[in-house]
């Protein structure tokens, strides 16, 4: 797998980075450049407006980014002084928070070596009990250190000695429902004069999920979704002028149950349709009828659902590839601790692999799996 484009840079703040929850304060405008660029940074899986070594020009980033090239270059200087975007030693145009989270995924992958090579020194030398597994060992381990630590403030003694269960004086109730049957149809059960639940109390202790209760979604974070999407229509478009009619399109396509990249797509496709005929759109509601075709697709696309890969049989054939994994890992650890540049260690993996008698593939452990698998296989053939 090649090394993913990165910035060249020198230094990084990374405690400085601004909070992404900042861009709800910037004009409808910045939020939808905003997203385009990080839009287009994750389509070509990249943080870096870089084409191996070379530097796109905000003309080039435009064109990827679907924005006008004057609309670009009113809104980029905000965003690069807000934090949002930055340019590296070669002038650049980059993402720093995409860099931040390419840093701490392989920051991870690191850490997970190191714990996987240490549990395979435990195996070899017998540190483990016979039978037990990683998981119920690595449980045994953090019990012995206090167990997890609570995500939240324990209870006050007041709070806990404050009683969930009341009871309720008959009065009135009592006369008007004598058989003490319990009073449906309010949403919740109770009985009089019997003892009843504080509902009060339990309203505040138990929030019920919208899921569960049939209650709509925050009316406020569908209202920022659909401001978040208009910012991004308004943006791909170009024409500020209708952002009032984009705000009543976008909220009708989201209640007919478009997702905002459906809406996005749709927009970009037959922009690119009518500029092919010599055209260009100069309202919104040419694109209504393609937004329509994109929430009928959306609706059929079948949903993927994710399954996780069954786990290799541990058998006597599998001793080579645990093995081999085991002195990859030592070797990882080894390099890694000697500069701490996971990137530097990735691209001198192949010469690492074949100075230590290594198979010839990849430092991950599914590739180590296959390339035994596939050895097992041909002495099978044979």
């Amino acid at each position: 797998m090649a090394d993913l484009i990165r910035p060249h840079i020198q230094d990084f703040a990374r405690d400085d980075l601004p909070s992404l929850k900042m861009v709800r304060s910037m004009p409808s405008e910045y939020r939808g450049v905003f997203e385009n660029l990080r839009d287009a940074l994750k389509e070509a899986r990249s943080c870096v407006f870089r084409s191996g070594q070379y530097v796109l020009t905000d003309a080039e980033i435009a064109v990827q980014a679907w924005l006008h090239q004057d609309v670009l270059a009113r809104v980029l200087p905000q965003l690069i002084q807000r934090g949002f975007l930055a340019r590296d030693d070669e002038g650049a145009l980059f993402s720093p928070h995409l860099y931040d989270r390419l840093l701490r995924k392989e920051e991870r992958e690191a850490a997970k070596a190191e714990a996987d090579a240490r549990w395979q020194q435990m195996q070899e030398s017998c540190d483990v009990p016979e039978g037990i597994s990683r998981k119920a060992m690595a449980a045994r381990e953090n019990g012995k250190k206090g167990g997890r630590p609570r995500k939240s403030p324990v209870m006050n003694t007041t709070q806990r000695s404050m009683p969930l269960m009341s009871t309720v004086d008959g009065g009135k109730g009592a006369a008007e429902n004598p058989s003490k049957k319990p009073i449906t149809g309010l949403g919740y059960e109770t009985s009089v004069p019997s003892v009843s639940i504080d509902l009060e109390l339990e309203r505040d202790n138990n929030i019920p999920s919208s899921s569960i209760s049939g209650e709509t979604e925050n009316p406020a974070l569908a209202q920022e979704q659909v401001a978040q999407t208009v910012a991004r229509v308004i943006a791909t478009t170009g024409m500020n002028d209708q952002a009032p009619y984009a705000v009543s399109l976008v909220r009708r396509w989201m209640g007919q149950g478009a997702e905002p990249d459906t809406i996005i797509s749709a927009i970009r496709e037959h922009t690119e349709a009518m500029r092919k005929n010599g055209e260009e759109p100069r309202r919104l509601k040419v694109f209504e009828a393609a937004v329509l075709r994109g929430i009928e697709v959306q609706h059929l696309r079948p949903k993927v659902q994710d399954t996780a890969p069954e786990k290799p049989q541990t058998v006597k054939e599998n001793a080579k590839f645990e093995q081999a994994w085991a002195k990859a890992a030592k070797v990882w650890k080894d390099a890694f601790t000697d500069c701490r540049d996971f990137g530097a260690v990735k691209r001198r993996w192949p010469e690492l692999a074949q100075e230590n008698g290594l198979p010839p593939v990849p430092f991950e452990k599914t590739a180590y799996q296959q390339h035994f698998m596939h050895q097992q296989s041909a002495q099978v053939a044979a």
